[in-house]
């Protein structure tokens, strides 16, 4: 146990995630003292991990981007005095299936042109990918409003259809269907690579499987990892 006086700082920041270690380096780098406080054992937030047994497991976010020339992350770095991180420049996020490689390509119609060349181009693919991209689009924009997920209570639903819209109120009929059901509907379920690269996708954004995924958090998660 141990006490710290708070009057002895300038500021003093709740939460060592992300945003709180950002927010102090950058009032440090502004010459204002600082005590961050974290609950937990070890800062992270939501990009924190646990051990068990002599393993590390993730519990959120495992990618961090955005560190080259003219980045956000490279911006913070430079505004706070720290060395840039050193790495290679890649178009998009990349994942290797055993047959063939996967870029999430972070420039909108680069990422469509990727997946339809990779993963294939038929009518149920353009189908499938385009009530990805529709729920995207209508629920960031939801997002911006406060929009609950996954819906638990009568007064979320209400909550969610307010912040969705009337342009956006037909996207509500997905409200509790899965990712594996999205699939079995335009015949997918079986077309084994797209099902690996969604399934990486949605354990890493979601901590989910296919099956079990809400398919408008799954549709969200992906477009992090691609042109969101």
């Amino acid at each position: 146990m141990f006490r710290t006086d708070v009057q002895d700082y300038d500021v003093a920041v709740l939460g060592g995630g992300l945003a709180g270690m950002a927010t102090a380096m950058r009032l440090q780098a502004a010459g204002r003292s600082t005590v961050v406080f974290e609950a937990h054992g070890h800062a992270g937030g939501c990009a924190g991990y646990y051990r068990r047994r002599g393993f590390s497991f993730d519990v959120g976010a495992t990618t961090l981007v955005d560190f080259e020339p003219g980045g956000v992350g490279a911006e913070l770095l430079d505004a706070t005095g720290m060395a840039a991180v050193p790495g290679e420049a890649l178009p998009g996020y990349r994942v290797w299936l055993p047959d063939r490689a996967v870029t999430l390509h972070r420039d909108p119609a680069a990422w469509r042109a990727e997946r339809l060349r990779v993963l294939g181009d038929s009518d149920r693919h353009l189908r499938f990918w385009a009530l990805l991209d529709g729920l995207a689009a209508t629920f960031w924009r939801a997002s911006r409003a406060g929009v609950r997920l996954p819906v638990r209570t009568p007064a979320d639903a209400w909550h969610d259809l307010r912040a969705v819209g009337l342009r956006g109120l037909p996207a509500a009929r997905h409200l509790n269907a899965t990712m594996g059901g999205a699939l079995r509907r335009y015949g997918l379920r079986g077309d084994v690579p797209l099902v690996a690269l969604l399934s990486v996708l949605v354990e890493d954004t979601v901590h989910s499987s296919i099956d079990r995924a809400p398919l408008i958090n799954a549709a969200l998660g992906i477009t992090i990892r691609g042109p969101g």
